[in-house]
């Protein structure tokens, strides 16, 4: 039987350079993930027209830090307001059903 956490080292290709990944998710999405930092940092150094690589480093963390934390707030946001919509469900419930509990049968 495969160890479930098997390490998989995956070579990813980041902004020009090679980088040997080891951990123990799947080598298709550490790929992806690489993938995703590398295109960020593309699009960083695209616009800020620099080639530095600390500097473009640093703006891609900062923008991908920054969706992060925004689609973090508009989720807890959305929690929020279905917590609210079940508690106004429950309240109707228990309003349609009255004080009285269904009795076992």
């Amino acid at each position: 039987m495969a160890d479930a956490f098997a390490e998989n080292k995956v070579i990813v290709k980041i902004f020009g350079e090679d980088y040997p990944i080891t951990g123990s998710g799947d080598p298709a999405y550490i790929s992806r993930v690489a993938d995703y930092v590398d295109s960020r940092m593309k699009e960083v150094a695209r616009r800020a027209r620099s080639e530095a690589r600390d500097r473009v480093a640093i703006l891609a963390a900062l923008s991908i830090a920054s969706e992060l934390i925004e689609r973090s707030e508009c989720l807890t946001m959305a929690e929020d307001e279905y917590c609210i919509r079940l508690d106004k469900l429950a309240a109707r419930l228990d309003d349609a059903l009255g004080d009285n509990p269904v009795s076992a049968r």
